[in-house]
């Protein structure tokens, strides 16, 4: 009995070690914009802050043509390099997004002229609380 009582309390007092905190919501965040651009456009790019968790909600470029003709992706960067998940064929969301990521939107289109692009992000953001 006291073996299992002690073999409990280590195992419960380690898995306290590799805790990473809780989430608590924080506020929603939202960016907007329009510009111009020949063939794409890229968002600018938004860096989740430090002791924060983003939970992106929706993403969506949109460039004023007709969007068969446009590639559509939200990219996301965990330090390594930018990865890219497509919005051809859905919302891949919600994507989670650590301290330091950053993540960005693109539309690109295949004809040849200067078309006007828009997006918008929508992200809940979390404190991380220990």
């Amino acid at each position: 009995m006291k073996t299992g009582i002690l073999v409990l309390s280590v195992f419960l007092s380690t898995v306290g070690l590799f805790a990473q905190g809780n989430l608590q919501f924080n506020q929603v965040v939202s960016h907007s914009g329009t510009a111009s651009g020949s063939f794409s456009y890229t968002s600018p790019t938004w860096t989740v802050p430090a002791n924060k968790v983003w939970k992106i909600e929706a993403a969506a470029p949109f460039a004023g043509l007709n969007t068969a003709h446009v590639t559509r992706t939200i990219q996301v960067n965990s330090g390594n390099a930018w990865g890219a998940h497509s919005l051809l064929s859905g919302n891949p969301t919600p994507i989670w997004l650590k301290a330091g990521d950053q993540v960005r939107l693109e539309a690109s289109a295949s004809c040849c002229s200067t078309y006007p692009f828009s997006y918008h992000i929508s992200v809940l953001e979390f404190n991380v609380v220990p």
